[in-house]
This record gives structure tokens, C-alpha cells and sequence, in this order.
């Protein structure tokens, strides 16, 4: 519960750094940038911290940074704010089904179940390496836990 109090926490102050757009460019292609700056700004700042935790791990591994940045992509265009994000965790953890909530709880349900998949399908337009494409389809998938930057990345994902 705490860990939900801070991520709201986190999110409702999230900011972006000169350093942070230094590491965004470092990293991600005008295109790639141009996707990753439609997210809102608390997703920003955690695709940040959780490509910087990856860094800290895999400093080379420039594909796994990549992905962290762009991991939680499939999020651009959902309803998914701050309270509705609350809204979603309540939900999930009272097993609500679909025909027990509002429809916008299920719009942001949707996009929390599947922004995996809506990344992959957006990045696939790119053109982006197969081991990108993935990992941010896959990155809430534990199926894929075996695989070591799949590990550090939702090691991080889950930790910010």
C-alpha cells in the first residue's frame, strides 16, 4: 500500500531534467523522442528512473536502456491519470469485471492490461530491433523472467 502512496506521490510532482533530455537523446531516435514525449509527464519520469536503474545494472546494454524508455509507449492516448490509475488498482484488487465498472474504469483498465501489446504495435512501425520490441511487449509478461534484461527491467519497472 505504501508503495502505491509513493508512486501517486511521485507522480503528482514527476519533472523533467536538462539531464534527463540530455539522456533521452542520447538514447532515443527524433522519432522515438517525438513518441516519448506524448506520454504524460509522470510516465515520463518513471520510464526515466526505470531506464536509469537499468543503466546502473547494464550500462552497455543500449537495447535494454532503449526499451526502458520506451516501455510504458502503449500508454499514449489512455485515460489513464493519477486517479484514474488509483481507481484501476482498486479495481483490480477487488476483481471487478468489466460489467461491474464505469466505462472509463474500462478504458483504463484496457490500456493497464494491454499497453504492452499497443507499444510493440507502435514501435513495430519503426522499425525498431526484434529484442526492443520484446521487452516492451512483454514487460509485465513473468513468462519472460528467465530472460536476464527482462529481469532487470521489471525489476525496475516494479521498483519505480
Amino acid at each position: 500500500m505504501l508503495y502505491r502512496v509513493k508512486q501517486f506521490f511521485q507522480g503528482l510532482t514527476a519533472k523533467i531534467y536538462d539531464k534527463d533530455i540530455a539522456f533521452i537523446k542520447e538514447y532515443l531516435s527524433p522519432q522515438e523522442q517525438e513518441l516519448f514525449f506524448q506520454l504524460r509527464k509522470s510516465e515520463q519520469r518513471h520510464s526515466l528512473n526505470v531506464a536509469y536503474g537499468c543503466y546502473s545494472e547494464a550500462p552497455e546494454n543500449t537495447s535494454l536502456i532503449k526499451a526502458a524508455l520506451l516501455h510504458d509507449i502503449g500508454k499514449i492516448g489512455s485515460n489513464l491519470t493519477l486517479i484514474n490509475k488509483s481507481f484501476v488498482v482498486i479495481a483490480k484488487n477487488l476483481n471487478l469485471k468489466e460489467n461491474m465498472t464505469p466505462a472509463f474504469l474500462n478504458k483504463a483498465l484496457y490500456y493497464k492490461n494491454h499497453h504492452g501489446e499497443l507499444g510493440y504495435e507502435m514501435l513495430l512501425k519503426l522499425g525498431l530491433e526484434e529484442k526492443i520490441l520484446l521487452l516492451v511487449k512483454n514487460h509485465h509478461n513473468t513468462d519472460f523472467h528467465t530472460m536476464e534484461e527482462m529481469k532487470i527491467l521489471q525489476y525496475y519497472d516494479d521498483y519505480y
